[in-house]
């Protein structure tokens, strides 16, 4: 059950993330004592995040972000990506004894990002479901997804010598599933790829969204891999929607329907951002999963995992 102040925050949590995909700008709305009790009242469920190899000083960027999910009321802890058959068993047991089953999120760089793979696995094996995973970079010797997991994210850039890992859901997925591409940001390289700016934020907003607000999971879904191009708004969506277009659509008249840039659909559907398509052509737009629409109440209910 979700105590009154508990929604308040986490709206004005997940508002604020979501228009200015900035945590400086969450912080702005929470003060005085509703902070406090954000910080005193852990969100259902638990984030496991886990650092590549090097540990904490090769990516003090994820204890960055066990900070602020910790300072925003979201349970996570940090470990070493060498040590996650701990914090698995433990995930397993916290599930199995839940009566409202509650979200399991996991987070990696590197290493790390296998490490998660291998923590979903173990659950796999006794049928507990995860909720959420986000990869950055994950070496390319990395697993498939497994079909226990809802959503994953991988963040990466196939130019990349160390990482670089293009993950692909298992043959039996039935999730959702998005691959970015940040190829074109030649600065970025597999240690700093976490530190892009604006992509914590984005990653922090679908966290606490997943853990307070878990989204609808019914319906048609595709697998998307994109490139992030350069100079736009970093985009993070959970998988692709097919469509059918009607007559006299434009990529343009297609993006603006669904909301989505010109650039995605463009991409996505592998054609010229100025095309033009009959009727009942299938499409792939990108979604996001955790976007309420206007007037919409999110549903106040514990996370309950699917069958697979």
């Amino acid at each position: 059950m979700f105590k009154p102040l508990r929604i308040v925050v986490v709206a004005l949590a997940a508002g604020a993330l979501g228009a200015c995909s900035s945590l400086s700008g969450f912080e702005s709305i929470i003060t005085g004592s509703a902070d406090t009790a954000a910080r005193q009242e852990s969100a259902p469920g638990k984030v496991y995040v886990f650092r590549g190899m090097g540990g904490q000083f090769a990516t003090l960027e994820l204890d960055r972000l066990g900070d602020k999910l910790r300072q925003v009321g979201v349970n996570a802890d940090v470990y070493n990506h060498l040590n996650w058959r701990g914090p698995a068993n433990e995930a397993i047991k916290r599930y199995q004894s839940e009566q409202i089953k509650s979200p399991i999120i996991l987070v990696g760089h590197s290493a790390g990002a296998d490490a998660a793979l291998r923590f979903a696995n173990a659950l796999k094996e006794e049928k507990v479901p995860v909720s959420l995973i986000i990869g950055f970079d994950p070496t390319r010797l990395s697993f498939n997804v497994p079909n226990n997991v809802d959503r994953y994210i991988n963040i990466y850039s196939s130019w990349n010598f160390f990482g670089g890992g293009n993950v692909s859901p298992g043959d039996d997925f039935k999730g959702h599933f998005a691959s970015v591409d940040f190829k074109w940001y030649w600065e970025v390289l597999h240690v700093n790829l976490v530190r892009i700016d604006g992509l914590m934020d984005k990653v922090i907003a679908k966290i606490v969204q997943a853990t307070n607000f878990p989204p609808p999971l019914e319906g048609a879904t595709v697998p998307i891999k994109y490139a992030m191009p350069r100079n736009v708004p970093i985009e993070l969506w959970d998988s692709g929607l097919p469509i059918r277009t009607e007559q006299g659509d434009t990529v343009r008249s297609v993006a603006d329907r669904y909301a989505v840039p010109v650039w995605a659909v463009a991409q996505l559907n592998n054609v010229s951002p100025s095309a033009r398509f009959d009727a009942g052509r299938r499409l792939i737009v990108p979604r996001n999963l955790d976007a309420l629409a206007p007037g919409v109440t999110p549903p106040l209910t514990s996370y309950v995992g699917r069958d697979h």
